[in-house]
């Protein structure tokens, strides 16, 4: 689609619109449309949305009209009263479309978080994958709509080229935990063998590897992971009311957090970017889908 005008595929199979009436490509003609696909636990997207935020304010009354499309990740993140209290907490207040389904990103052929699809008269005339060039964005919105004005000053990205990557806990997209598995009276448990390589999940306890996360069947039990960052968040989901967890940074006990609800948690934060490790206990059951950093 890159440089070239193709009719824009259809708004499809959305389970609720938040901040909005159902809107339709075909229904918006005289507008011009900004679609986002993202997903609220996606680090990625949420570097994004102060931009999607600002430009949904600057110019809707100019004919610009913003719609992310939430397309999950995760099993959770397909309930659309999470997807409104995650809406509300990031305070944003352009239409948002639960594509609980995918049909719709499906639709767009789409497989990347971010992805901005700019539309006009129906046809998709840009498009940007990931994150970056807000300030080059911004100025084909305004060409499209045919104003002039300052651009918002795109922020260097915090992260740094060494930094360890999102790593998925399932084995669908898992490469390879680093610990073994033993049996004890008909019991699996992983055991940490102390010592870690980089970027990758070392599972101590009564865990069950599934297809998109870990599961930890019984507490207390500890994942482990040596990481380049200076944040370490997880996308978790207690199964309860809540889970309590300590918190160790090279060794050391940095805190204990108490973890609610189903979503992005932060473990660890810190202004110096280098080499270090993270044990995590959990005292009681859940589930935990990745490790994300920055």
């Amino acid at each position: 689609m890159f440089g070239v005008k193709v009719i824009s595929p259809e708004i499809l199979g959305i389970k609720q619109w938040i901040n909005s009436k159902p809107l339709k490509i075909k229904d918006l003609k005289d507008k011009v449309v900004l679609i986002e696909f993202w997903s609220y636990n996606c680090m990625n997207c949420r570097r994004t949305i102060p931009y999607m935020k600002k430009w949904h304010s600057k110019y809707s009354k100019k004919g610009l009209v913003i719609i992310g499309v939430h397309s999950p990740e995760f099993e959770f993140e397909k309930d659309p009263k999470n997807v409104k209290n995650a809406v509300k907490d990031l305070g944003i207040k352009y239409p948002v479309a639960v594509d609980s389904k995918l049909e719709t990103w499906n639709n767009f052929e789409n497989r990347v978080y971010p992805a901005k699809f700019l539309i006009e008269e129906g046809y998709v005339t840009y498009v940007l994958f990931g994150e970056g060039d807000y300030e080059k964005t911004e100025r084909i919105i305004q060409e499209a709509l045919g104003v002039k004005g300052k651009v918002e000053k795109e922020q260097y990205l915090s992260y740094m080229f060494d930094q360890s990557p999102i790593t998925y806990t399932g084995f669908a997209k898992n490469t390879g935990l680093g610990s073994g598995l033993t049996v004890k009276e008909k019991t699996s448990y992983y055991v940490d063998p102390g010592e870690h390589i980089l970027n990758t999940v070392y599972p101590d306890g009564q865990w069950e590897q599934k297809s998109d996360c870990l599961e930890l069947k019984k507490g207390p039990g500890k994942l482990s992971y040596k990481f380049i960052a200076n944040e370490v968040n997880l996308i978790v989901e207690p199964l309860g009311k809540s889970v309590t967890a300590d918190v160790y940074v090279d060794y050391k006990k940095k805190k204990s957090i108490t973890i609610g609800s189903a979503g992005i948690c932060s473990f660890f934060k810190d202004k110096h970017f280098k080499e270090r490790e993270i044990s995590i206990i959990f005292k009681g059951k859940i589930k935990v889908f990745a490790f994300t950093f920055g």
